[in-house]
């Protein structure tokens, strides 16, 4: 018989689905907002008074709800999920409960130490963070290259108007497109240096009574979630759950590796 704990995760379905969702929406706001302001540069104000009367009325309303909406992803359900993870890290790692909502199953190391178990969770989150941040960067830069081109060439092209030469680069070089590249792609580097410097600070079998090596687990402590916040980034659950398999084999070799 199994005697492993069934692994249960309420932090997930409770705030990270609303998160995810509200991510959703946003993109296909965008989207919508971004395909009306090039629509109204075709519709005629002089002859066709009403409909350009509601595509300029449908575009206001759209950006004040991509407002709203960002506004919401970035200071509600954003902090909300990330606070609620980090209170569960915690806790977990120093047997301590900060919060009634806690995962089951969800770090897989066995250290009894609480700075060497935190630093062993920090280890397996930035593991499958930067795995599944990578995964995702590779769809991201596939449709940059997709939006790019097609500017461009637009641009190159003399029959194409200005103005809508000027919004689509307005769509391209938006929070949406390649800013979110950019700072998916400053995420994934920093989950990777996060990994490596925890990597060797475990392989060297360091005492985690020195001071020192309590400063440093907790400057990584700090580097990852900052960096969760900084980069704006939610990691992709579908994208998790279809690698979640393989990585969980290679972790295993990893904490074998390192008698976590």
């Amino acid at each position: 018989m199994d005697n492993k704990p069934r692994k249960t995760d309420p932090i997930r379905a409770r705030y990270y689905s609303p998160l995810e969702l509200a991510d959703v929406c946003s993109n296909w706001l965008f989207i919508a907002v971004a395909a009306l302001s090039i629509l109204a540069l075709a519709v005629e104000r002089t002859t066709t008074t009403a409909l350009y009367d509601l595509v300029q009325g449908a575009f206001v309303i759209g950006v004040l709800a991509l407002f709203f909406l960002g506004i919401g992803v970035r200071l509600y359900w954003t902090p909300r999920a990330e606070d609620k993870r980090r209170q569960d890290l915690l806790s977990n790692s120093f047997a301590v409960a900060i919060t009634h909502e806690q995962t089951a199953g969800y770090y897989n190391n066995d250290q009894t130490n609480p700075l060497r178990r935190l630093c062993a969770s920090l280890l397996e989150n930035s593991f499958f963070s930067k795995n599944v941040a990578l995964k995702m960067a590779h769809g991201e830069r596939i449709r940059i290259a997709v939006y790019v081109t097609v500017w461009i060439v637009a641009l190159i092209n003399r029959n194409t108007d200005l103005a809508l030469g000027a919004a689509m680069a307005q769509a391209v070089f938006s929070e949406q497109i390649i800013s979110r590249w950019i700072r998916l792609e400053w995420l994934r580097m920093r989950f990777e240096r996060i990994y490596d410097d925890l990597y060797r600070l475990i392989q060297t079998r360091t005492n985690f009574n020195k001071d020192e090596i309590r400063v440093r687990v907790i400057e990584a402590f700090g580097d990852y979630e900052t960096g969760k916040g900084y980069g704006g980034i939610t990691l992709s659950a579908k994208i998790f759950e279809r690698l979640n398999p393989s990585l969980s084999v290679e972790w295993a070799k990893i904490r074998k590796t390192l008698n976590l």
